[in-house]
């Protein structure tokens, strides 16, 4: 049991400190809330399994069930409202197609 949580406990730190590497590393505002956001709820995930697998208790487990779907349920939400803020700021450098500010322009029912 202690080798396959060991496998679950360094993969899952290792997609923290992956996505912690693509906050710094990547150009813009939107793929450094993306790295912050995915990778290290998926190695949240992975840990916390690695770390029910070796402790095995009922209580345990029942605890990290729970953070796990806290953060599950927190991080989509609050990486939506952060992508929200900044594009509502115009903090995001937007691309040559905007489709959101074309169809606030439009109006509603211009197709």
């Amino acid at each position: 049991m202690s080798i396959v949580s060991g496998v679950f406990l360094v993969v899952g730190s290792a997609l923290a400190m992956i996505g912690g590497i693509g906050t710094v590393r990547f150009p813009d505002f939107l793929s450094r809330m993306h790295a912050a956001a995915k990778a290290p709820t998926l190695g949240l995930l992975l840990v916390a399994i690695g770390a029910a697998i070796e402790i095995g208790t009922e209580i345990a487990i029942t605890t990290l069930v729970l953070v796990v779907i806290l953060q599950l349920l927190s991080s989509p939400v609050g990486a939506h409202a952060l992508s929200r803020a900044s594009r509502r700021q115009v903090v995001v450098q937007l691309d040559d197609v905007d489709q959101l500010t074309r169809d606030e322009q439009d109006g509603p029912a211009a197709d």
